[in-house]
């Protein structure tokens, strides 16, 4: 991969990092003002707590996008950027422009995920009866 597309994709990186960590910002925030709020009856403590749960469920899928940033822009300082994980085929350009912190090529993704979906599947089979 040419210099100049290594640029871009770093800025695109550092795009996402910066909106990702202004997400989670105002997300905290949100929390806190949650929590400031007055003591109202049961069920507005109860939909609180789903919000709050929400909002963390949330919170954990960005941490793991921006740890995958940050990662994609130490592969491109370490000049690895762009090489699956899995098979360490180049992953296509095509691929990483819309996904630019990915880990792995499409053809691994799918293998992953199939062989993830046969494990569930296996799982809930062989559960025993007492």
């Amino acid at each position: 991969m040419n210099k100049k597309k290594l640029v871009q994709f770093r800025s695109q990186l550092e795009s996402i990092r910066s909106e990702l960590l202004g997400g989670v910002e105002k997300s905290n925030q949100s929390v806190k003002n949650g929590e400031l709020g007055q003591i109202a009856d049961i069920s507005d403590d109860a939909a609180r707590a789903y919000n709050r749960q929400l909002e963390g469920e949330l919170g954990e899928q960005e941490w793991q996008k921006l740890k995958q940033v940050d990662l994609a822009i130490e592969k491109i300082s370490a000049g690895e950027y762009g090489i699956c994980a899995q098979c360490e085929s180049a992953i296509p350009e095509a691929r990483l422009a819309v996904v630019p912190y990915t880990e792995f090529c499409t053809q691994c993704l799918s293998e992953m995920e199939k062989n993830h979906k046969t494990i569930i599947v296996n799982d809930e089979n062989s559960f025993e009866e007492n």
